[in-house]
């Protein structure tokens, strides 16, 4: 009848080897840069009509009046708010497992710059706190995006806020500050009060930022800390000690 012997696996009756594909979950790599934004609006009032027959009083006219960001300084740390840009563009797509995390492909994309109007506030630290704190050129970058990370992370603790209410950019050397900077922005178009409340209690906000990443057990940064699920980098480069190494030098220019 043509069935094999009984105990003898017949070659045609093999079950076909179909490779086993692990489960990938895209990840997006995105450009993201911002630009602090001074604002140009129309202030004064204009001349109050006069009784019938009366030539018109004299008043001040409307002028525009250059409205800088908001900025204090803490000893040689400047901190400020105001209106920032924020232009994003994804530059391409990683394929990652979703279990190990293990890059399986990157994929380039050549998409539009996407623009953003909204509010921030940031941090920026001059080349001699920069200096003060032991950190190498090469891990500045890193230490920043870690602290930009954690930052976010903590600000729903001040802010009735989600972290995905928010986005960040953190940089070296930022040209309109000449500083290393770290900037927390609303995700809205003009702003939804989270920055400026970030803002507004950023001595606290900034103390347990620091403690969260001190207290962590990891060795060099994880989702409990410094990494985000929403990181248009891939979470590199990350230094975990330089951020707490950053964040208390900040720190340490407030008084008290």
């Amino acid at each position: 009848d043509g069935r094999p012997a009984r105990g003898v696996v017949a070659e045609n009756l093999r079950a076909p080897v179909v490779p086993v594909i692990p489960p990938a979950v895209p990840a997006l790599r995105v450009h993201v840069d911002f630009r602090l934004v001074e604002e140009d609006r129309r202030v004064g009032s204009a001349p109050q009509p006069a009784p019938v027959g009366c030539p018109p009083a004299p008043g001040p006219r409307p002028h525009r009046q250059r409205l800088p960001a908001e900025l204090d300084r803490h000893g040689l740390a400047q901190v400020g708010r105001g209106v920032v840009d924020v232009t994003s563009q994804v530059i391409g797509f990683q394929k990652r497992h979703s279990s190990s995390g293990a890059v399986l492909d990157d994929v380039a994309l050549d998409m539009p710059e996407q623009r953003l109007r909204t509010a921030g506030c940031w941090w920026a630290l001059p080349d001699d706190l920069v200096a003060a704190t032991g950190l190498s050129a090469r891990r500045l970058p890193g230490a920043a995006h870690a602290a930009e990370h954690a930052a976010i992370g903590m600000l729903p603790l001040f802010a009735t806020c989600d972290r995905w209410d928010v986005g960040g950019v953190s940089t070296a050397r930022h040209p309109d500050t000449d500083k290393l900077t770290v900037v927390v922005h609303d995700a809205a178009p003009g702003g939804a009060g989270f920055a400026a409340r970030g803002y507004d209690a950023m001595a606290d906000w900034l103390v347990a930022t620091r403690d969260a990443i001190a207290a962590c057990g990891c060795d060099q940064g994880c989702p409990a800390c410094v990494q985000s699920p929403k990181c248009g980098n891939g979470n590199s480069p990350l230094d975990k000690s330089g951020a707490v190494t950053l964040l208390t030098t900040l720190l340490a220019q407030y008084p008290g």
